[in-house]
């Protein structure tokens, strides 16, 4: 039988909004009525347009918008709401959103124009980027799943609601395997990960009813080796963990998140039933080295014809390794702030207790990565760019990478961020004022920028724009207090 305990399991994260019994009663029945709405639609003629990205827009799409977005605002109306008919949010804003409701008001637009009944309403409650609470709805089908900390259920009609759970992965000598995948977007890579597997039946179906199927028992793996959207998934990643299941990255095997960076859309994933050290080799070969699908074609800003090449390694694997996972942390603050002394006793102190560490000091970069650029605000943007991407590097070797770098602008150190996955960047801070940065003066910098010898210095003609929601902020702690502060967001 195949290693379960690979990686320990993910648990929802308990609600800290409580639904009263008549909230979530109110939910169910007003997803259902815009059900209805749109079955109103589907049984009739209806105009198709095109949006920006060329998918398909119905009467359909935006009348159950408007229904789930108005069904949302009446039950908890202190709640930001994200629609993927209303997505034109800045991340600037959206990052701030503790809780919000993520809505899909009809996942499967082409499965509805085709009329072959795959399509559905789809509503999440995200809280810290985790889904916690969703509710599915399929109005052909006449059937819903919902889920939340307290469990997983489906129900159809008006028949009383049956909790559910995942199965056991059953052993294929016995019983095969039952790998679902999209009636629309299937791929080669999709192909060369079931040839992989041990003996398996493949099932076709449209929309999220495929990660509704893994909940319910009736499938035990969902691979999604094509693009997706946030919105897609929320409402049945949702219900798959309740129901006991995983919705994880096929990059690093951890779980899905919303809202970490800004773009919506997810990575490649997989939905499991439990793992299984059988599947897991097969998606590394299959993403990996496999020497007939070994790259992929990424959107990119590359001036040169590029594609993305799997390696065979991943990073989980890299870290496992290592027996830690790799993590940022970026110092951030004034000259003189004491940004380099304390990035220098955090990696002696990381590297006592076993880490694998790297410090990246700004002055030693612009020796030799950097050394071409110089201090006007496009180099400065540039000097991090390049910094982030190496950080990420070492991160995904497994690495705990330290830099101390003044990065003046919040636009670069959100860019920086917005490269790692959700905990692995921890900002900190070094908010010492700089009247005190310019007496320690400790490489006469401070003098010369008065002096107009030196331009577009920090702090004295040019900006620093200091960090809205850091992981830590120091201000002249003790250095053990620092450190101490700093240890307690790696664990």
């Amino acid at each position: 039988m195949g290693d379960s305990s690979a990686s320990p399991k993910y648990s929802p994260i308990k609600l800290g909004y409580a639904f009263k019994k008549e909230e979530l009663h109110q939910l169910l029945t007003g997803v259902k009525a815009a059900g209805l709405q749109v079955m109103e639609i589907y049984q009739r003629d209806f105009s198709i347009e095109t949006k920006a990205d060329e998918s398909p827009l119905t009467e359909a799409d935006t009348t159950a918008n408007e229904s789930l977005m108005k069904l949302v605002r009446e039950v908890t109306p202190e709640l930001p709401v994200l629609s993927e008919e209303c997505s034109d949010i800045p991340f600037a804003e959206r990052r701030q959103w503790e809780r919000y409701w993520l809505i899909d008001p009809l996942d499967g637009t082409k499965e509805f124009i085709n009329r072959n009944g795959e399509f559905t309403l789809n509503l999440a409650l995200i809280e810290n980027g985790v889904p916690v609470f969703g509710i599915v709805h399929a109005p052909v089908l006449d059937t819903s799943w919902w889920g939340s900390s307290e469990g997983a259920w489906k129900q159809i009609g008006d028949a009383e609601s049956e909790p559910i759970r995942v199965r056991t992965l059953p052993d294929p000598e016995n019983q095969n395997w039952q790998v679902v995948g999209s009636r629309l977007h299937g791929s080669e890579t999709f192909e060369a990960f079931c040839k992989r597997l041990p003996s398996n039946d493949r099932v076709s179906m449209g929309s999220s009813l495929k990660l509704c199927l893994v909940a319910e028992g009736k499938a035990d793996l969902y691979p999604r080796l094509a693009p997706t959207c946030e919105w897609d998934t929320a409402a049945a990643q949702a219900v798959v963990t309740a129901a006991g299941g995983e919705v994880l990255d096929t990059r690093t095997l951890q779980p899905l998140r919303c809202n970490q960076q800004e773009s919506v859309l997810n990575p490649f994933f997989i939905v499991c039933n439990q793992r299984d050290r059988r599947w897991q080799d097969a998606l590394v070969q299959c993403l990996g080295h496999d020497p007939e699908l070994p790259y992929e074609y990424r959107v990119n800003d590359s001036k040169a014809e590029v594609v993305w090449n799997h390696t065979s390694i991943t990073s989980a694997q890299r870290a496992n390794i290592k027996g830690h996972k790799g993590k940022c942390v970026w110092f951030t603050g004034l000259s003189g702030s004491g940004k380099s002394s304390l990035a220098n006793a955090l990696e002696v102190e990381l590297n006592r207790q076993g880490y694998h560490t790297m410090l990246l000091d700004g002055d030693n970069i612009r020796h030799a990565l950097c050394k071409d650029l110089g201090m006007s605000q496009a180099d400065r943007t540039e000097n991090i760019r390049r910094i982030g991407e190496v950080a990420k590097l070492f991160v995904d070797s497994g690495i705990m990478v330290i830099t101390a770098f003044i990065s003046p602008f919040k636009a670069d150190r959100d860019g920086a961020r917005a490269l790692f996955d959700e905990g692995d960047f921890i900002e900190v801070h070094v908010d010492t004022p700089i009247n005190i940065c310019e007496q320690r003066d400790p490489k006469g910098l401070y003098k010369k920028a008065r002096e107009g010898k030196i331009i577009d210095f920090t702090g004295i003609d040019s900006p620093y724009e200091k960090p809205d929601f850091a992981e830590v902020v120091l201000q002249e702690e003790k250095v053990a207090d620092s450190l101490t502060k700093i240890l307690c967001k790696i664990r």
